[in-house]
């Protein structure tokens, strides 16, 4: 059963309303879309790996059916294209320690508050995935696009949307080796020795959206999730102090003690993908800037051509993901706006060479789009999307 389809079937009918109530089994699947860093929470299928240092982690296998439907989400602009070639690395102004971030602390804490019925969030992932087909290997690229629109108004319906844009070859020269082999319809996923057979199956190719998801009702209490913040409300957000050591001192509250409050608080960079007024992400900021872990590298450009700073806010190397059945260290990456503070894109780019791939290439990202953020306009029930009968008025 997929994301999309536990959500729905954990939906409850409210009586005499003409949005249904959402269950706690989609609490925790929003605590999921909300809370959980996007760059991990969408490579699907996990597994145990350690990492050159020889510490166990969580190692992401990317899965092209789970990828569609897990409920991420974000529209993508209507202007952006989905690029049928790899995203190159991005080059990197060296900045001067994390000085950068307390600049744009400064500024974004000048920003008015935002104001809308709505904060929406917009996503745009593609990923890289090695196949095989007619006896030949090359890479294709799968892109998905998610909407999530969460009310200002608990009263509201939050409404989630998954879809699959295309699976297709990645770059000219991954096109001319799948005419080769007979531009096959289908293929097969080159994995690791040991990969559940499920995440192995045929991808079949394609270029407009096949499949498109959602789920729409009410949050009762207005959750917006947990994980890292373990079930966070609009009114916890609105209650959050915008000085760092004060704010510091808050997220003590979600701490359960499995790791280091050190540790712990590298996690803080979520917020800065929230609701929250500017004061607060510029609070966030400047926590942040003041751990050991934050590293910032720069002025960057993002998958989308947007001006960004990178920074990494854990420990990005040292980690290794299934490319083509072979291990490859990876390095990730935080692209912040420069003007807002709030999270442009998200990277995972190889930090090694194998067949198929570059070192420096981006194997997967997550990116906003611009409609992110608090508007007036409200969603509407899409067009052609599956949805429980349950749902259906």
């Amino acid at each position: 059963m997929s994301t999309i389809d536990r959500m729905m079937s954990a939906i409850d009918p409210a009586a005499g309303s003409a949005e249904p109530r959402l269950s706690q089994g989609v609490h925790d699947l929003l605590a999921e879309i909300v809370a959980t860093p996007p760059a991990r929470r969408r490579l699907s299928w996990l597994r145990l790996r350690r990492s050159k240092s020889g510490r166990r982690r969580l190692a992401w296998g990317w899965v092209l059916g789970a990828a569609a439907a897990t409920v991420a989400v974000v529209m993508a602009v209507v202007t952006v294209m989905v690029n049928v070639t790899a995203v190159p690395a991005p080059v990197i102004v060296p900045a001067r320690g994390n000085d950068a971030l307390l600049r744009l602390a400064d500024r974004v804490a000048r920003l008015p508050d935002g104001s809308g019925a709505y904060w929406r969030r917009s996503l745009l992932s593609n990923g890289l995935i090695r196949v095989r087909a007619g006896g030949k290997k090359f890479n294709v690229l799968h892109s998905t696009r998610t909407d999530l629109w969460q009310p200002r108004d608990p009263g509201d319906p939050t409404q989630v949307v998954s879809r699959e844009q295309s699976i297709r070859p990645a770059t000219p020269a991954d096109e001319r080796i799948w005419r080769a082999a007979g531009s096959p319809g289908t293929v097969h996923r080159v994995c690791l020795l040991g990969t559940p057979a499920q995440y192995c199956k045929q991808l079949r190719l394609h270029t407009t959206a096949p499949a498109c998801e959602y789920v729409r009702g009410i949050v009762p209490g207005g959750r917006l999730g947990g994980g890292w913040l373990g079930g966070l409300t609009r009114t916890d957000l609105a209650a959050m102090p915008d000085d760092a050591v004060k704010l510091r001192e808050r997220l003590r509250a979600y701490w359960k003690g499995e790791e280091s409050y050190e540790e712990f608080l590298r996690g803080a960079w979520v917020l800065l993908d929230l609701p929250v007024k500017p004061s607060v992400r510029a609070a966030t900021l400047r926590l942040l800037a003041a751990l050991p872990t934050t590293t910032v590298g720069g002025s960057v450009t993002d998958p989308l051509g947007r001006s960004g700073i990178a920074v990494t806010f854990v420990k990005s190397t040292g980690f290794t993901a299934d490319f083509g059945g072979v291990d490859v260290a990876e390095r990730y990456s935080t692209i912040l706006n420069p003007r807002t503070g709030t999270i442009l894109a998200e990277t995972s780019s190889a930090a090694g060479s194998v067949e198929g791939l570059a070192k420096g290439t981006v194997m997967r990202y997550e990116a906003r789009t611009p409609e992110a953020g608090w508007t007036n306009e409200r969603p509407e029930r899409p067009h052609g999307c599956r949805i429980s009968d349950r749902l259906r008025p």
